[in-house]
């Protein structure tokens, strides 16, 4: 389970900052990139539990979904990952949903028909934005 870790290190993180700051943190956003391969509501579970009895318990969280960009480095045409993996079939989906790099191995740019594809976004998880009250 690496949603446990990973929400480790935002509390961890959240924590830090209002120590750094002088403050004390009221809320703050997650986002969870599409492709990043975590399970947002187990993301939100461990959130609420980990936060308990800590100086973040009363922050107000938010935990939201990031829709990935992919761009063709041929023509620059930036598209969403579903709109790029729409007319694959479903094994061929399946296989770049979990490996997304792969992706040049299974589609071409909907744009150019050329098949180099770069993720720009929505791989990572990130603190998006905090709110403090120093």
């Amino acid at each position: 389970m690496h949603e446990f870790s990973l929400v480790q290190g935002i509390i961890d993180a959240m924590q830090e900052t209002a120590n750094q700051k002088g403050g004390k943190v009221l809320s703050f956003e997650v986002r969870v990139g599409e492709l990043s391969q975590f399970d947002i509501r187990l993301m939100r579970e461990l959130l609420k539990e980990l936060k308990a009895g800590t100086p973040l318990e009363g922050a107000k969280v938010s935990v939201r979904p990031e829709k990935s960009k992919i761009r063709c480095v041929s023509c620059g045409k930036v598209w969403g990952f579903s709109d790029v993996i729409r007319p694959m079939s479903g094994d061929e989906r399946e296989v770049v949903h979990f490996f997304p790099e792969l992706m040049n191995s299974y589609t071409r740019c909907p744009s150019c028909s050329k098949s180099y594809l770069e993720i720009e976004e929505g791989r990572s998880v990130r603190i998006a934005s905090v709110s403090l009250d120093v």
